[in-house]
């Protein structure tokens, strides 16, 4: 197997059409100067954006099989120390900002799929953005290109978008950006229409629970879980796969039981309980595990399933899977997270009668 073989298994899995492009880009030396990668969270696109920078910063003699990964500028790509890659990722709060970045750096060094979260919303400052900004219309260090990677570029003020979209429309000599996102509905059109987009698709969950089963991180039994919990990102799926993770998925199913509780003052005092502390990202957890729950429900309404539904039709499903949707939306514009639960217990509650 050749160097460059690994490094596509390295960087890509089960994402054939962006691997396709990106390699055919290469091959023909029209590696775009801006770059969008679409996709699931999980699913590739920071490890896919590392092989574009090695691709560039390659120091082998033949570039069209680059990136080789063994010589010293791709060596310096995988850990994150090559001075002309630029590196720009949300993490949270104002303070112990480099202590997050390290944290993320240190996972993905080992793999570069992994899903790292924070206890707190995590963002992208306008300070770390006109960093970038002064970095990039430097001369590059090694007389090469500048590599920006931008992960997450959703999770920044659109006053920060603006800023960022002056570099991208008129970038900085021998500059290329890759910026990712889960939710491309967040990034201004005017980014969009700059940048090549590739799309990275959710990996079928049969295919993740397979591979988590394949490696020994979970049973089979939990394996089919985690894989519809994991959105087809199997960074994300791995995240789901560690014992923490496993433990408050268990306590989010009980809190959807107590959701059709008999008594409303029962399931806000538990709810109270439960979330009290609880940090954005186990609240996001809560929330995908309770839609779940309800597709469960719904496939319950079948009447050649044997176990009862407390949905009492497809109707009324539907509007409890809006209200989950509303709730966990609410999340990202800075609403507590015990209380988006609560909101969502009382909506669920009256749409169910039971309230």
């Amino acid at each position: 197997m050749s160097d460059s073989t690994t490094q596509l298994e390295r960087h890509f899995w089960r994402q054939d059409a962006a691997q396709n492009a990106l390699v055919r880009a290469r091959d023909r030396k029209r590696l775009s100067t801006s770059y969008l990668f679409v996709g699931p969270e999980g699913s590739g696109k920071w490890a896919a954006a590392q092989w574009v920078a090695k691709a560039h910063l390659c120091e082998q003699d033949d570039h069209t099989s680059a990136p080789c990964g063994t010589c010293d500028g791709c060596r310096r790509v995988d850990s994150f120390t090559h001075p002309d890659l630029h590196l720009l990722f949300p993490v949270p709060g104002e303070d112990k900002d480099d202590e997050h970045r390290n944290a993320v750096l240190e996972v993905r060094r080992e793999d570069p799929f992994a899903v790292v979260h924070f206890s707190r919303k995590p963002n992208i400052k306008i300070e770390r953005v006109r960093e970038l900004q002064t970095e990039l219309s430097k001369t590059a260090v090694e007389r090469g290109p500048k590599i920006a990677i931008i992960a997450a570029a959703d999770q920044m003020h659109h006053d920060v978008h603006g800023i960022l979209l002056k570099s991208i429309e008129e970038p900085p000599p021998g500059a290329h950006f890759i910026l990712t996102t889960a939710d491309p509905g967040r990034i201004p059109q005017t980014i969009h229409s700059r940048c090549q987009t590739i799309r990275f698709t959710a990996v079928d969950p049969a295919a993740i629970a397979e591979r988590l089963v394949a490696e020994g991180i979970a049973e089979s039994d939990d394996a089919a879980l985690i894989a519809q919990l994991a959105d087809g990102g199997w960074g994300t799926a791995k995240r789901l796969a560690t014992e923490e993770s496993r433990e408050w998925r268990s306590t989010a199913a009980g809190v959807w039981d107590a959701f059709f509780a008999p008594q409303t003052s029962a399931a806000l005092e538990q709810v109270e309980s439960i979330f009290k502390g609880k940090s954005f990202d186990e609240t996001v957890l809560a929330f995908d595990v309770w839609s779940l729950l309800l597709w469960r429900e719904c496939q319950a309404l079948d009447q050649a399933t044997p176990r009862r539904s407390r949905m009492p039709d497809l109707v009324t499903a539907w509007s409890c899977w809006k209200i989950l949707q509303q709730g966990r939306a609410t999340l990202w514009v800075n609403v507590v997270p015990r209380n988006a639960v609560r909101g969502t217990v009382i909506a669920l509650r009256r749409r169910l009668g039971l309230a």
